[in-house]
């Protein structure tokens, strides 16, 4: 007895082949629909501040690996279905089946490119999408909209350029607009400093930032340091719209620097939050395309198997009706 037929190269090339233009063409497809969204949602904007020159073509230029990193998955299921159902169609699948060929091994070479794309997915997000995102927001923010940048995100902490002196935060959370471990390093007309305040944290109440746990150290000339009572003057020297320029967002950090970011975080005793959820998503994207082409496989191939035997019955039955 012959062993069964087994896959050749060729034969291996060809259902990569038949996966991978199918994905290119949706992912092609989403990432045009998706920039078209995005012109639409910023419109207004483009609008008022002239972006529909070459500073808005090159803003959403900068915006296409973040977003093709975004489709990625999608684009896995939606090419390995479209493939599978073109192979369906012309009876590449059912030639397969009828040589004996497991589905199993038919699998197998989607599944290697859909392992390169995840590889690449990864490789992707820790390289290209963190530059390209922050000079993309700077494009928009800044030079489009001509906002001016106050502070810096530097080594985990936000500094800003305060009236007298510099703001410094361990953390930003922006959807309460509360500032953490604020301290304010106040200095005199001869640049020298003379005043630190601390605060545990100040919250934004729509007109001025109101502190909790406020001490204030004063730096006497004679060298020593007196803590005083005092009070947390901000006003609206700082707003939260200030803020959201320095702060970074989550696809702006590298995996290895968001770590560096929530460990910082832990040992000043702040709660991350939601940034272990971003981490989490960061590992889970590259394997979403991997885990979408094995499901797209397993849909396309068991509803094929299914449809041959709807078939099956149905011939058996239309040839008892005849031969009665």
């Amino acid at each position: 007895m012959s062993d069964r037929p087994r896959l050749s190269p060729t034969m291996d090339s060809f259902l990569a082949g038949q996966f991978f233009g199918p994905f290119m063409v949706c992912l092609g497809a989403f990432t045009i629909a998706y920039l078209i969204g995005d012109v639409f949602d910023r419109f207004k904007d483009l609008i008022r501040y002239g972006g529909f020159g070459l500073l808005g073509l090159e803003y959403f230029a900068l915006k296409i690996p973040l977003i093709v990193s975004q489709l990625l998955p999608v684009a896995c299921l939606a090419g390995v279905l479209l493939g599978f159902a073109l192979l369906n169609r012309s009876g590449e699948v059912l030639a397969c089946q009828q040589l004996g060929i497991s589905r199993l091994e038919m699998a197998v070479p989607v599944l290697v490119v859909a392992g390169v794309i995840s590889l690449f997915n990864f490789a992707l997000n820790e390289t290209i999408v963190p530059l390209v995102t922050r000079q993309a927001r700077y494009l928009y923010e800044v030079e489009l909209k001509k906002r001016e940048i106050r502070g810096v995100f530097f080594a985990q902490r936000t500094w800003v350029r305060v009236r007298n002196g510099f703001l410094s935060a361990d953390r930003y959370d922006a959807p309460t607009q509360t500032l953490r471990g604020v301290t304010i390093y106040q200095l005199g007309p001869d640049y020298s400093l003379h005043d630190i305040v601390h605060a545990d944290t100040a919250r934004w109440n729509g007109q001025s930032w109101i502190p909790h746990k406020l001490t204030q150290y004063r730096l006497e000339k004679n060298g020593k340091v007196a803590t005083t009572d005092t009070h947390l003057v901000l006003g609206q020297s700082v707003k939260p719209s200030d803020l959201s320029l320095v702060l970074l967002d989550p696809e702006e950090f590298s995996l290895w620097e968001l770590n560096r970011y929530i460990d910082d975080l832990r040992d000043k005793g702040l709660d991350p939050g939601g940034y272990i959820v971003d981490r989490d998503l960061k590992y889970a994207m590259p394997l979403a395309c991997l885990i979408m082409v094995a499901l797209g496989i397993a849909v396309s191939l068991l509803w094929f198997r299914r449809l041959l035997r709807a078939q099956g019955i149905t011939l058996r039955l239309g040839h008892k009706t005849v031969a009665a």
